[in-house]
């Protein structure tokens, strides 16, 4: 619930007097992390600011790239909020959606920035990321005494199934202007579903669209890959005035979902359970998204041929798989 809170600032940071503009995708993702660190100072966590960590690495082996070039893809999710020392966690506060370790997407459209096609790309790519790369960290895996089975550290389950996943995920999508204009307004009905106040639910397959540049822009060696999925939309819209620019501000929490691509799965439900095709599944899913989605040059992330520092690789070791308490 911090994040939600968080995200109701969004319109005094976006056009509040005194406020620098917002003008770039990273402003946005400032924005959100300011607004979560006001939260956090207000419930008077210790050293707030070593619960965010903007740029947090999705695998701190990264992953193989596709044209076998040296390196890796150092994938990143633009904020990871960790809320592990809030120390408010119970079973009933899960049932609102309260997770430990929460990573955040953010994607902020302007007009003539780039085509619609591209931009709806870049939205589900997001998506993606969250669904598909996201460590499903597991409630007390590392406990040496009792550990857990868990499917992206230590040994997995038997029969594939997990409980206590601790994870959180959240797609914030700014748009400045029309939202049909920006990504689209009729060809995918799940653009408007996902930043529409009712919307829920989503269930897409890319090699079903209709347009090669959106499969072209996703990967087309990803076109099998299927996403379905439950989230809770907050929608805050400011009202239309002739000739100025209108603001509408989306934060999808994702809370139960199922991908699927060339016989492997994992999917997660809202009661934190998750399961995977067979065990191991989950990693050659995470390792084959990693390696073909979104490698165009025009499309990857800005970053993400750099290597992980030092203090990355313990960040993504200590922090994000930590052991943690309920949720």
């Amino acid at each position: 619930m911090l994040i939600e809170n968080a995200f109701h600032y969004l319109p005094e940071i976006l056009c509040g007097s005194n406020y620098a503009i917002q003008e770039y995708e990273a402003g946005i993702v400032n924005a959100i992390s300011l607004a979560v660190l006001q939260e956090l100072n207000a419930r008077n966590v210790p050293n707030p600011l070593a619960s965010l960590t903007v740029e947090k690495l999705y695998s701190k082996d990264g992953f193989d790239k596709p044209d076998a070039s040296p390196g890796k893809r150092n994938l990143r999710a633009d904020l990871f909020v960790d809320v592990t020392r809030n120390m408010v966690a119970t079973e009933a506060l899960s049932r609102f959606g309260w997770r430990h370790k929460n990573f955040l997407e953010a994607k902020y459209f302007r007009p003539d920035v780039a085509p619609s096609t591209n931009c709806a790309a870049l939205l589900l790519g997001d998506f993606i990321r969250l669904c598909c790369l996201t460590p499903p960290v597991v409630n007390g895996w590392d406990n040496q005494a009792h550990p857990k089975p868990s499917p992206c550290e230590g040994a997995p389950s038997p029969n594939g199934k997990y409980k206590e996943i601790c994870v959180g995920r959240y797609l914030l999508h700014v748009y400045q202007g029309n939202p049909g204009d920006l990504v689209g307004k009729t060809s995918r009905p799940w653009l408007k579903e996902l930043r529409s106040p009712s919307g829920h639910m989503l269930k897409v397959c890319i090699g079903d669209d209709k347009a090669r540049t959106f499969k072209e822009s996703l990967s087309t060696d990803l076109e099998a890959l299927t996403v379905e999925a439950g989230f809770t939309n907050r929608v805050i819209a400011q009202r239309e005035a002739a000739e100025k620019t209108n603001y509408l501000c989306a934060l999808t929490r994702i809370d139960w979902f199922k991908v699927s691509l060339n016989g492997l799965s994992w999917e997660e439900n809202a009661e934190r359970e998750g399961a995977e095709s067979a065990p191991g599944d989950w990693k050659k899913l995470q390792a084959l998204v990693g390696k073909y989605l979104m490698y165009s040059a025009k499309n990857k992330k800005k970053g993400e041929d750099v290597p992980p520092s030092e203090v990355e690789i313990e960040s993504y070791v200590s922090g994000s798989l930590s052991p943690v308490g309920g949720n």
